[in-house]
């Protein structure tokens, strides 16, 4: 599998790392959303409650929708309140 980095620019960068190594090594302002996404707490522009998950816009934005799970749901918010 591959994984892509993105900056704020949108420019998209090849990383030899797998997220979960990804997730380890960085700062507390980035947030693992889901399986696919882990984001810097300034790239989240906007978030609403969407059926016990939530529902994150990015900037930039996504093609695809991003959700962080129910289970996963307490501790976004906790997060992103700090």
């Amino acid at each position: 599998k591959i994984v892509f980095v993105r900056d704020y620019p949108g420019r998209q960068m090849i990383v030899d790392k797998n997220l979960c190594e990804l997730e380890r090594e960085l700062p507390i302002e980035f947030f693992r959303l889901n399986r696919k996404f882990i984001a810097h707490q300034k790239a989240i522009d906007r978030f609403k409650p969407d059926n016990g998950k939530i529902q994150i816009f990015l900037k930039p934005e996504m093609k695809e929708e991003v959700h962080v799970s129910k289970e996963m749901a307490p501790e976004f918010r906790k997060w992103i309140g700090s």
